[in-house]
């Protein structure tokens, strides 16, 4: 489905846009463009495939880059931070936190194959795939396409190389997964920060933007303030309640126990994705000085 934004700058939307979907943009100009390559081939059978040259990524993940092969003749980049994990497995693993699997899931096999059945208009299944890339951009580069001009805007938090796209002329970011969804933020990986997550939404909030474009949600324009505050709002509530029950010695293990992130988990990748989250939060709050790890793997309050 194509929705326009403003003229020229159209919103490429799955009929749902939650994984292994995401929200893309089409920039129908001189240089015509796409912003990330979530929507899936039903959604892109409205947009002039081969007439796309170029396609901006704004993070590896996989719902935001597999329909890349759709369009033959885009030249791809992504953000200098993430460059590796296009061509190096190890690197994507890393960045993912799945080297780590063996040291938060002892004794627990990782499972292969898909937790959720992937639709037929996507045309990869998920997994480490080597991308080309003509070049890559950083903070505050701008990428000219005739009329338009679209600013690169590193928002890292979710992932150490996230970037968001502003038309700054029309107001307009392409947030990603900054998606205001009412859950709260994902920063679960190894590449992923708590503290760079805050300051990424405050970034968004001096920009101003009239509109935001997010991945996982419509087109929004409203309270846009306040969005971003309640969003942000889940991530701090949930590092308070760890740092109380820091007053008390905790490994990962324990605190995961509460489920703050995952009430009802799933399978043990959710169970692998919650102590990603402790592990963030707790590496947050050592830089603060609030815990120390009093022994190894053991963490209490100052």
């Amino acid at each position: 489905m194509l929705t326009s934004i403003s003229d020229g700058i159209w919103l490429v939307a799955p009929r749902v846009p939650r994984y292994p979907y995401s929200n893309s943009i089409y920039v129908e100009d001189d240089r015509p463009v796409i912003i990330d390559f979530g929507a899936g081939g039903t959604a892109f059978a409205n947009v002039p495939r081969e007439k796309i040259e170029l396609g901006l990524i704004s993070h590896f993940h996989f719902d935001h880059i597999h329909s890349r092969s759709l369009f033959p003749n885009a030249a791809l980049m992504a953000g200098e931070e993430e460059k590796a994990t296009y061509i190096d497995p190890d690197a994507y693993f890393h960045f993912h936190g799945y080297d780590l699997w063996d040291e938060l899931m002892p004794n627990k096999r990782e499972m292969y194959g898909n937790v959720i059945k992937i639709p037929p208009d996507i045309p990869v299944e998920p997994g480490f795939s080597a991308v080309h890339l003509a070049g890559t951009f950083c903070d505050g580069d701008v990428i000219q396409t005739g009329k338009y001009a679209i600013k690169a805007i590193h928002l890292p938090g979710h992932s150490a190389g996230h970037y968001g796209f502003y038309f700054e002329k029309e107001s307009i970011l392409f947030t990603a997964d900054i998606d205001l969804v009412r859950t709260g933020p994902w920063y679960n990986s190894n590449s992923g920060s708590v503290g760079d997550l805050i300051a990424s939404v405050q970034k968004i909030k001096d920009l101003n933007p009239r509109i935001i474009v997010p991945s996982h949600r419509r087109i929004q324009n409203e309270n846009i303030f306040s969005q971003l505050n309640d969003y942000i709002s889940v991530v701090l509530d949930r590092e308070a309640k760890i740092y109380d029950c820091l007053k008390l010695p905790h490994t990962i293990d324990q605190l995961a126990a509460y489920r703050l992130t995952y009430p009802q988990q799933r399978d043990q990748y959710e169970e692998f994705w919650e102590k990603m989250t402790i592990r963030n939060h707790l590496r947050h709050l050592i830089v603060k000085g609030l815990i120390t790890e009093i022994e190894p793997g053991v963490y209490q309050q100052v």
